[in-house]
């Protein structure tokens, strides 16, 4: 889900979708109990988008032990992994890469805050620089589509998320010092057209310098990374300790990937 979503599975909050404390494990139960007696018990779990991208890309995409992972979907995200494992933080929330400012004093955000990345890189924004706004279906496919057929409007409205992409990703950078910055989600498939001037941002904010371009890559993975996270946590978790999948008991069962 894009959002804050705790260990227990409960979505805080997603500011995009207008969602809050919503226990979203609790909630699919019924529908496996519905489903079957074969698969009343089967536990469920929920997690950040962000977070099972940048998993699966450690996991599958051969990513390296230290790497912040952006990711675009209904919002923009992050995953901060560190020594290979997932940085969390303190109450399972961090890398809400999304609401980082980028202009202090600008746009009103959903969050409530001002100037929050996603007003400036998200698909609501990318989609009204581009004068696309009200279209429907797949937003990246449809901006991949306008920007190779030279579409300028396209084409200046992704290098605009790009800069303000670029000024968040550069803090990150100089506060974390990851190996890479890997572009996920939607914008593993609309990178032909940020990286320019991501690079041009990064190179002149990052405190190390020069900075190297090919520290910032593509999900090996696609906009598929999310998905392949959540399926491969389970797997992991389930060869790990299989015995709560063979007898659970009330309330136990998986809880999300470590």
């Amino acid at each position: 889900m894009p959002g804050l979503v705790g260990a227990d599975g409960v979505l805080q909050r997603a500011a995009n979708l207008g969602w809050q404390d919503v226990p979203l494990a609790a909630e699919l139960r019924p529908a496996l109990r519905a489903a079957g007696d074969d698969l009343a018990e089967l536990p469920v779990g929920a997690d950040n988008e962000a977070n099972l991208g940048g998993l699966a890309e450690r996991w599958l995409g051969a990513g390296p032990e230290d790497f912040l992972y952006v990711s675009a979907e209904a919002g923009v995200g992050a995953a901060i992994v560190v020594g290979g494992r997932l940085l969390r933080g303190a109450r399972g929330y961090a890398g809400e890469f999304g609401h980082v400012p980028v202009h202090p004093d600008g746009l009103r955000c959903a969050c409530g805050a001002r100037g929050c990345l996603e007003q400036y890189a998200g698909e609501a924004a990318v989609l009204r620089a581009a004068r696309l706004t009200g279209a429907r279906g797949d937003w990246v496919a449809l901006l991949a589509e306008r920007a190779t057929a030279g579409d300028t409007a396209a084409r200046m409205a992704l290098a605009g998320a790009a800069r303000a992409l670029g000024i968040a990703a550069a803090g990150a950078v100089n506060l974390l010092d990851p190996a890479e910055v890997v572009l996920g989600g939607g914008y593993a498939e609309l990178a032909p057209w940020l990286l320019p001037a991501l690079r041009a941002e990064l190179a002149a904010r990052v405190t190390v310098r020069p900075w190297a371009e090919e520290r910032l890559t593509v999900a090996r993975l696609g906009r598929r990374g999310p998905l392949l996270g959540a399926a491969v946590g389970v797997v992991r978790a389930i060869v790990a300790d299989p015995g709560p999948l063979a007898a659970p008991g009330p309330g136990e069962g998986w809880t999300g990937p470590g």
